[in-house]
């Protein structure tokens, strides 16, 4: 689930329209700025920073007059305008929209507010592989600067247009999936701050990035390869070991659920019984019986317990062969010596999540684990297209997975070197729910593990980058437990005003919008206690404690996250080639 930019969990406040100011275009060359997200300086007359944040910056030309505006000699991202029109922005307020697209086909969009910017961008990011243009802004539930219309917005389609969610064709040429791999953010990023300082008369004083799922890999992208894009970066459940998730975990979903004749072992009919046995099992388990588990490492569940009568097979039982499934899909893919091959399997207490992404829907539409690895098959996992392979094809042993591991130099945002992000002033905000069933939890606390070793300890990583575990949560949203969160303004007083987020605050709404829970979320390894007083669907009742137990959180795998193993690759000389990837500084 993804929820469109909002200031709240439902609807926009909508905003006036307002005029241009008209400048020389020829003035403003000396103001283009293509650099990073650093303070521009500060315009003459414009009042200081208020409690609020920056102030207001007006623009000094036409909107219509961006449309002639030649950005082909962007360094790195030649980018062509196609169209400059009044609009209103997704958060409600009046903009100057700006279409484009960068070389050789990153489509962009953004809107630049006409009266209320207040010399913020947003970046935003896409989902699944994404392949179109739509503004989603994740984890920004109640966010007061987003609505009002501070940010100059901005989104792109990856390089690429999709048919689908699943669709990933483009893989075939390799330009393409540069570009979905870690180019595409980077150069619009480059391109929307040359128009921010055309429109504007300077750049922007803060930059931040926002992204959940596929968003969230982007995220960690441009902290790890181009650390001077964004100020502050929030990535919700990223796809981090991309190529070994789409492959390895996507494939392993699809195929423990799959028996001999290709049908599913375990349907969307035996979910609700599965989960309620977890629940009665595992749920008290953190000192609450309140229908969310708080870690589900602390919780060995058995689903022999649910164990139909021989030659039985109901809706609230298992039979062997689903006892089976429901083990595999726990443990997560391994190899033949029983090896790791993605850092994790489902969390326990995720099952109710479970159709679509790992089943197929109750309707028998194919689960997006299957989608996702067929396509990543036939035009990610080898370096030349391979349409007709299958997820038969799919081999889990040490030699397919070296093989397909070599992809990651081009797809994965394992580095957990930030060296240069946070000598560049970069926070970074990860979030990830517990009872995600599309990316496992446990591969973004193993990264979260590495970049603390590598940074200097948890103190030291805290310092810029923290992250938020939040208990019932399935992907980038919904589930059993409080899914709205706001990580932005958090973000905002992190990079704005050196203020470190303490703690988020969930919420649980009800189809009308109604408040059913609030909880604390601090950052991991912290957990909410409750103090003993008052209703525990209040956040208000609830203290940061110390975790019960601690858990080997560097989980041993096939892959690592490691430096270096970065490439940059591209067209020399008529031929394709990709060369080591240099550390940023």
């Amino acid at each position: 689930m993804r929820t469109r930019v909002r200031g709240r969990a439902r609807g926009r406040a909508g905003r006036t329209a307002g005029r241009a100011l008209p400048v020389m275009l020829a003035v403003l060359a000396v103001f283009v700025m293509a650099g990073g997200g650093q303070a521009a300086p500060r315009t003459a007359g414009v009042a200081a920073d208020s409690p609020s944040g920056p102030p207001v910056v007006l623009p000094r030309t036409d909107c219509a007059a961006l449309a002639g505006q030649d950005l082909s000699g962007t360094p790195g991202a030649p980018a062509v305008i196609g169209s400059a029109t009044a609009a209103t922005s997704p958060d409600g307020s009046a903009a100057c929209e700006v279409k484009g697209t960068v070389a050789p086909q990153i489509q962009f969009d953004v809107f630049l507010p006409t009266k209320t910017w207040r010399q913020r961008y947003l970046q935003i990011g896409c989902a699944s592989f994404c392949g179109n243009i739509d503004f989603y802004a994740d984890a920004t539930d109640g966010c007061v600067p987003l609505n009002r219309g501070d940010f100059v917005l901005a989104t792109d389609n990856e390089g690429h247009v999709g048919v689908s969610g699943f669709d990933a064709t483009f893989g075939a040429d390799p330009q393409l999936g540069v570009d979905f791999g870690y180019r595409a953010d980077h150069v619009v990023a480059l391109v929307a701050k040359r128009l921010i300082s055309l429109y504007y008369g300077q750049g922007p004083r803060y930059s931040y990035f926002d992204g959940c799922s596929q968003g969230g890999h982007e995220g960690m992208t441009e902290a790890q390869r181009y650390p001077h894009d964004f100020d502050g970066i929030v990535a919700g459940a990223p796809a981090a070991s991309l190529t070994s998730l789409i492959v390895w975990s996507a494939g392993w979903h699809a195929t423990a659920n799959t028996d001999a004749r290709g049908r599913p072992i375990l349907t969307a009919a035996k979910l609700p019984a599965l989960h309620a046995a977890v629940l009665r099992e595992c749920d008290a388990k953190d000192g609450l019986t309140d229908g969310q588990i708080e870690d589900p490492r602390a919780c060995a569940f058995d689903p022999r317990s649910l164990r139909c009568a021989t030659g039985t097979d109901r809706a609230n039982c298992l039979t062997d062969a689903q006892i089976g499934a429901v083990r595999k899909l726990y443990d997560g893919p391994r190899d033949e010596k029983g090896r790791r091959m993605y850092p994790g399997g489902e969390p326990v207490g995720s099952e109710a999540n479970w159709e679509r992404w790992v089943t197929p829907t109750a309707t028998g539409a194919p689960s997006a684990t299957e989608a996702n690895a067929t396509n990543a098959l036939k035009y990610l996992a080898y370096p030349s297209a391979r349409p007709s392979a299958t997820l038969h094809d799919l081999r889990y042993d040490s030699a397919t997975f070296r093989e397909i591991y070599r992809r990651a130099g081009v797809y994965d945002a394992t580095d957990p070197d930030l060296t240069a992000f946070r000598a560049a002033g970069g926070k970074l905000l990860l979030w990830h729910g517990w009872a995600d069933p599309a990316i496992s939890p446990y591969g973004t606390i193993a990264y979260y593990h590495a970049l603390t070793e590598r940074m200097g300890g948890t103190d030291a990583t805290q310092r810029f980058a923290r992250l938020f575990m939040l208990p019932g949560v399935s992907h980038c949203g919904a589930g059993q437990g409080p899914d709205a969160i706001d990580a932005l303004t958090p973000t905002l007083a992190w990079v704005e005003n050196g203020v470190a987020p303490d703690r988020l605050v969930a919420t649980k709404r009800q189809d009308d919008d109604t408040v059913v829970r609030t909880r604390p979320v601090y950052p991991y390894p912290a957990v909410a206690r409750y103090d003993g007083s008052g209703s525990t669907d209040d956040a208000a009742n609830f203290a940061p404690a110390p975790p019960p137990a601690r858990y080997e959180d560097g989980i041993p795998w096939l892959g690592s996250f490691r430096s270096g193993y970065e490439q940059t690759c591209g067209w020399h000389d008529g031929r394709w080639s990709c060369a080591p990837a240099r550390r940023p500084s």
